[in-house]
């Protein structure tokens, strides 16, 4: 008896293994994209953690906040994060006051913005006030008054 042919696979086998990869990477892939960009925006976060420190120093050195990360020993304003996903800056005390909801004299008060650069530009910004309040723009529209954006999580 002779062997009905030689092993292997066939052209339909072959379709139907591409036809479930191609299935399981869409629906995959969002996830990870997702996964990344929250990932990325660690380095946001990570620098203005450092711009508020260096505020809080300013401040206790000069009893006064600066509008200018010049003055705490940045070279660029605005200053570039670690992996250039972000730019941050302080905001002026008007554009404080709109994020805040009320007066924020730079005396007394600051907010620190970092604006999506690149790969994250699709991503919304992210703020910190000098009290501890941190906003993300979370469908980017450019504002923080919408719900659940007076938080990073």
């Amino acid at each position: 008896m002779q062997p009905r042919g030689t092993p292997g696979f066939t052209l339909i086998e072959l379709l139907i293994a591409v036809v479930i990869i191609g299935i399981l990477l869409a629906l995959a892939l969002p996830n990870y994209l997702t996964t990344v960009t929250k990932a990325a925006r660690s380095d946001g976060q990570s620098l203005l953690m450092q711009v508020v420190q260096s505020e809080e120093r300013y401040f206790t050195e000069n009893l006064t906040y600066t509008s200018g990360l010049a003055n705490m020993g940045y070279v660029a304003d605005p200053a570039v994060s670690a992996q250039k996903y972000y730019q941050v800056a302080i905001l002026t005390p008007a554009a404080a006051a709109v994020v805040l909801g009320s007066a924020c004299p730079i005396s007394t008060c600051f907010v620190a913005v970092a604006t999506p650069q690149g790969r994250q530009a699709s991503d919304g910004r992210l703020a910190i006030a000098s009290n501890g309040q941190k906003y993300f723009d979370r469908n980017n529209n450019g504002s923080y008054a919408d719900a659940n954006e007076n938080n990073w999580d």
